[in-house]
């Protein structure tokens, strides 16, 4: 097998490990005391019907109206929007939590070639997408490592890598997640939900499959 990385390696005479840890001590995290200030405004605003965001879902965002009504029948709000750009609400965030920003306008910290990314995925659960333990800033010339687009064992290592020490970072606030994800009563009103779409008529099963598929991944706890 030839992969680039390795040869992008080998032919420049850069060891792995040193790359690997680069990008892991210039990875920009919030602060834990910012990450739990901003985990408690999403968890109530959640709660309470506030306004929340999510990736767009299908083609072109085509099928967001599922995940939106979703939200509104088993978690009784109907406030989710799509977020406007895939990135927007998540860039805003991070910003205000570290006061770093790639615009050099912005009178925050400024700078340049890095990545906004989400560290466990999970863009269209309400609870990560906006997650600030689940937002960072990554030098852009790590961030293929951690994308979906890449491939083999090291970009396996290096994603499990970033995945480990934001876990150490954030572990309160992250087991808080799995607690609220695996509870018993919300799992349950889930699978009546699905229920309940497939007997309706409201929707081709097509896009019911397509749903429950994507919930099944998206709405899962987070080990590291």
């Amino acid at each position: 097998m030839r992969d680039s990385y390795e040869l992008f390696f080998s032919r420049f005479h850069i060891d792995k490990e040193q790359f690997f840890d680069f990008g892991l001590n210039e990875t920009i995290f919030a602060t834990f005391d910012k990450a739990k200030e901003g985990w408690e405004d999403l968890k109530q605003r959640i709660k309470n019907n506030g306004q929340v965001y999510i990736r767009g879902f299908g083609r072109n965002s085509n099928a967001s109206h599922l995940y939106k009504d979703f939200y509104s029948r088993v978690l009784s709000n109907e406030n989710v929007e799509i977020d406007p750009t895939n990135n927007q609400k998540p860039a805003n965030l991070i910003r205000d939590m570290t006061k770093c920003s790639k615009d050099e306008r912005s009178g925050h910290e400024p700078i340049r070639n890095y990545q906004i990314s989400h560290v466990f995925g999970r863009t269209k659960n309400i609870f990560t997408f906006t997650a600030p333990w689940n937002i960072v800033y990554q030098p852009k010339i790590i961030d293929p490592f951690t994308g979906h687009e890449a491939k083999g064992e090291m970009v396996s290592e290096y994603k499990t890598m970033l995945q480990k020490k934001t876990y150490v970072c954030f572990e309160a606030l992250i087991e808080e997640y799995n607690q609220n994800i695996s509870d018993n009563d919300f799992r349950q009103r889930i699978e009546k939900y699905f229920k309940d779409i497939s007997n309706s008529s409201c929707y081709s099963q097509t896009d019911i499959d397509k749903l429950v598929k994507s919930v099944r991944e998206e709405l899962t706890p987070i080990t590291a």
